[in-house]
């Protein structure tokens, strides 16, 4: 009854405030963009130009992001505002003991499937967004193409396509977010991910992909310039899911196959060259012991329990994660299979303490300050700090905090605002 009435009270401060809040939020993703690329390419005097408007006007920060470092879970992360265990998309290939099914990524049907993204009330931000009675566009965000909780942003780009250009994904986001309907509008671009997997992170091909973004941003910003209903109205917020490491496919690779072939028909993987998770088939006389025992002491791996997995990578309380799990080091890779890995000199999913894990973020609009020095930002933090500026007063419940964003917000939320944010974040109020 108590938290009824004190709901009830700060509704009206809440209102002032979130009607106040009439700017909107553009926030992109573009894939495997590592913290220090920009100051890889300004070195190599590539042209960076847009992404410095942004950095001038507003900051640039190095992401501690989540664990486990992959794409999947990363973004999922960045769009719930929970750690991996608590939103269930627990990697890009993983077995489901409860439905007795595997996800995977690159299975279009899986992403139109709405159980994966709803571990334990998980919603992300486009559905928060929708929910407080504003419209949300999204184009080809992680879950954005499933239903989550029966609700979907209004606008999206369907079942994902990556044949589409990086302009074109531009042109239409914005003519989404023009429209004076739309609040929020969210983007995806598999860059500079894909060239820093097959070429690494060192390479020319990595800093031509780092143009080709910016290149992108120069784009939105002329567009944003042309258009007077967003000139000076909107935050843009540009991040990504994780870093990525140098390895090599001849001299850094972990050999499972050997270790495992002669039992691998009564096991389940849920495999990425910097991890690996290990299911016991059901009605298979091996036990947990005898397959710890098989992975346990290879060089360069980390192999645990399931229990005895770190508390800090938040990645255990989870019945998605398998009983075992292993974890290379860093710049090593897994191998489960007789053939070899070819053409395959960047690598990610390791250990989110690893500097070279670490994704950028840029922020610069009407909310945000002018900060001169390179900030610090938490991944789980995007949900509530996207949530402030759009004036979000009743979030889901999320391990993000949003007194860690107030430093990045220009004006500080009412603290009514501010109580009843923390009060629904906690799981204390529920929608």
């Amino acid at each position: 009854m108590k938290f009824e009435i004190l709901g009830q009270c700060l509704v009206i401060f809440t209102f002032i405030y979130s009607a106040y809040c009439a700017n909107k939020v553009l926030f992109i993703s573009f894939d495997g963009f590592r913290h220090d690329y920009l100051d890889m390419a300004e070195k190599a005097g590539r042209n960076i130009s847009a992404f410095k408007r942004i950095r001038d006007a507003g900051f640039q920060a190095e992401v501690q992001n989540v664990m486990i470092t992959l794409t999947f879970p990363s973004h999922y992360a960045m769009a719930t505002g929970r750690n991996v265990e608590n939103h269930g998309l627990v990697g890009n290939d993983f077995y489901d003991p409860i439905q007795n099914m595997s996800y995977s990524y690159k299975k279009s049907e899986r992403n139109l499937e709405s159980p994966w993204f709803e571990y334990a009330g998980a919603e992300p931000l486009w559905s928060t967004n929708e929910r407080h009675g504003s419209r949300s566009c999204v184009f080809q965000w992680v879950g954005s193409e499933a239903r989550v909780h029966n609700r979907m942003a209004f606008a999206t780009s369907g079942v994902y396509n990556g044949d589409y250009s990086l302009d074109y994904r531009v042109d239409r986001i914005m003519d989404w977010i023009s429209r004076d309907e739309f609040t929020l509008a969210m983007m995806y671009y598999n860059q500079p991910d894909s060239n820093g997997h097959r070429y690494g992170p060192n390479s020319t091909e990595v800093m031509d992909a780092v143009e080709e973004t910016n290149g992108a941003v120069a784009l939105l910003l002329q567009r944003i310039e042309q258009t007077p209903s967003l000139k000076g109205k909107i935050n843009i917020v540009i991040s990504s899911d994780h870093g990525m490491t140098y390895v090599n496919p001849d001299s850094t690779v972990i050999d499972l196959y050997t270790r495992l072939k002669n039992i691998s028909k009564q096991l389940i993987l849920d495999s990425s060259p910097a991890t690996l998770g290990l299911w016991i088939r059901n009605g298979s006389n091996i036990t947990l012991e005898e397959v710890f025992n098989r992975v346990n002491g290879t060089a360069h791996l980390n192999v645990y329990y399931k229990d005895d997995i770190p508390e800090r990578y938040h990645f255990k309380n989870n019945y998605r994660i398998a009983p075992i799990y292993a974890i290379a080091d860093n710049g090593w890779m897994i191998n489960t299979k007789e053939s070899k890995y070819t053409n395959l000199y960047g690598m990610h999913g390791y250990d989110n303490e690893e500097s070279d894990m670490h994704p950028i973020m840029l922020a610069m609009g009407p909310d945000i300050p002018h900060l001169t020095e390179r900030q610090h930002f938490y991944q789980i933090d995007l949900y509530p700090y996207i949530c402030a500026m759009l004036g979000l007063d009743k979030p889901n419940k999320i391990d993000g905090l949003i007194d860690r964003v107030l430093p990045y917000l220009k004006e500080r939320p009412s603290e009514q605002y501010l109580e009843r944010f923390r009060l629904y974040a906690s799981g204390t109020l529920t929608t």
